[in-house]
């Protein structure tokens, strides 16, 4: 896509590229910020056609999610740029119905970027407690009064439902909208206790569809999958907690996740690292997460997981520290805590 011709979205595609590839070997210098520069340059150019054809708003794509790596490269030093460059695609694709040529394999991988990206950022709105994230993006781009919502889960388009990764990010999807409704109707929050136990019901199915799908695979390309749906099921079931009130019996999960934990040379995603770790109450439990994060770290290219660090160390800090009180915080209220310490919004990508 970067060699495509010579249009300013295929410059923008290389500049994004040469730039994320700079800041990969040789940390945030000058010269990165360069090709970072050059590359929104270009994108700008490109953006003042009056019409994209399919190519070049996949190469609009590609390069706002290149820079949206570029600045989660190195999560402790990010100014919450990234969620602009997912925002700014995201336009990019329902502009030029880039949807509609999901057929199309470069442009199928494209949507499903942005997809991973666009729900899991949802987690880090949620919990990210300074401010609302559309009155900062207004302020950004220079509007009045409040932007159009930062994310719309609702839109998001899967190419192929049927997978189970797909499945799974579909299904934390419907976790995010149900908390971002219960959260904002704080008043009335234990009506939405209902439904999180229909969630929890459903997430059963998610687990045996995937399973049958597993049967075809390996275990080296399943394990992953496996942890991330844990995960989530853990995480489902702590915010009920926070919301009902009612303890939910999730030790079974819990050691299934790290008997998976022993399993896995690296896992390439944070979240599911968070809600596992967040977990771990032993000092032996603790050191395998922090080994995987550490692998994980390394099979990343070189990208820092120091943000992630942290906030594992910060909860195991509260968990212990709760064990002494009579009245402890909720699991809603810990995270938040940590997601809310730093001064820009992180992704956990």
């Amino acid at each position: 896509m970067a060699f495509y011709n010579d249009s300013s979205s295929s410059k923008a595609v290389l500049f994004a590229l040469l730039a994320l590839a700079s800041r990969y070997r040789n940390g945030l210098q000058s010269q990165a910020v360069q090709f970072k520069t050059a590359a929104i340059s270009e994108l700008t150019l490109s953006a003042e056609r009056s019409s994209l054809s399919t190519t070049e708003a996949a190469q609009h794509v590609a390069a706002g999610m290149l820079l949206c790596s570029f600045e989660i490269h190195d999560s402790s030093e990010t100014g919450g740029q990234w969620l602009w460059y997912v925002r700014g695609v995201k336009d990019i694709i329902k502009v030029s119905r880039l949807d509609e040529h999901a057929d199309t394999r470069f442009v199928s991988e494209m949507l499903e970027w942005v997809h991973y990206h666009d729900v899991v950022a949802q987690f880090s709105i949620l919990h990210w407690r300074h401010r609302q994230v559309e009155n900062i993006f207004a302020e950004q781009i220079g509007t009045k009064g409040q932007a159009d919502i930062l994310l719309d889960s609702k839109g998001a388009q899967l190419t192929n439902p049927a997978r189970p990764s797909h499945r799974v990010l579909q299904f934390l999807t419907e976790i995010f909208n149900v908390l971002f409704q219960a959260f904002e109707d704080k008043d009335n929050m234990e009506n939405y206790v209902g439904i999180l136990t229909t969630l929890e019901g459903n997430a059963r199915t998610i687990v045996e569809v995937s399973e049958n799908y597993d049967a075809q695979m390996n275990n080296n390309a399943t394990n992953p999958i496996r942890f991330y749906q844990l995960a989530i099921l853990i995480y489902l079931a702590r915010v009920s907690e926070s919301i009902s009130g009612k303890p939910r019996d999730i030790e079974g999960l819990i050691d299934k996740a790290f008997a998976l934990v022993d399993r896995l040379w690296a896992h390439e995603h944070q979240f599911p690292l968070l809600i596992v770790g967040s977990e771990a109450r032993t000092d032996e439990q603790r050191a395998i997460i922090l080994n995987l994060v550490k692998r994980s770290e390394k099979n990343r290219y070189g990208r820092s997981l120091d943000c992630l660090r942290w906030g594992l160390h910060a909860l195991w800090i509260q968990e212990d520290l709760a064990a002494d009180q009579e009245i402890v915080p909720s699991y809603v209220d810990r995270v938040n805590a940590i997601m809310s310490k730093t001064r820009f919004i992180p992704s956990l990508a």
